[in-house]
C-alpha cells in the first residue's frame, strides 16, 4: 500500500509555499555551471582545471623559485579565477536554496523510519 501524505500536509503543498518556476531557474544555474565545468571538445578537461594548473605553475615560480617578474601575473590570474569560482558558487547556492525550499515542505508522513523516501 503506497504511503500518502496527511490532509494537513497536503494543505501545505500550495503555490504560495513553493514557486515551481524556481526549479527552472535552478536548471538555468546548472547550465551556467556546465559552461565552466564541462569537458571541452575533443575530450579535453574543463578550462577551470587547466587554469588552476597554470596558476600552480605561476605560484611555484613566485613562491618556490623567487620569480619577482611573475608576481603581478600570478595575482591578477588568481583574482580572475576567484571571480569565476564565486560565480559558480552563486549558481550552486541558487540550486541549493531552491531544493531547500522544496524539501522544507517534505511531508513527514512520507518518511520511513530508516530515513528512506517513498517513491509514490
Amino acid at each position: 500500500m503506497p504511503i500518502s501524505s496527511t490532509d494537513e500536509e497536503w494543505d501545505e503543498l500550495v503555490p504560495e509555499n513553493f514557486d515551481t518556476t524556481a526549479l527552472l531557474r535552478a536548471v538555468d544555474a546548472v547550465d551556467v555551471l556546465r559552461e565552466d565545468l564541462n569537458d571541452r571538445e575533443g575530450g579535453g578537461p574543463p578550462q577551470l582545471r587547466t587554469d588552476l594548473l597554470l596558476l600552480h605553475q605561476l605560484a611555484m615560480a613566485v613562491f618556490n623559485d623567487g620569480s619577482r617578474s611573475q608576481v603581478a601575473g600570478l595575482f591578477e590570474f588568481a583574482v580572475d579565477l576567484e571571480d569565476q569560482v564565486l560565480g559558480l558558487m552563486t549558481s550552486l547556492e541558487q540550486v541549493q536554496e531552491t531544493l531547500s525550499k522544496l524539501t522544507a515542505l517534505y511531508p513527514e508522513s512520507l518518511s520511513y523510519e530508516d530515513g528512506d523516501v517513498s517513491e509514490s
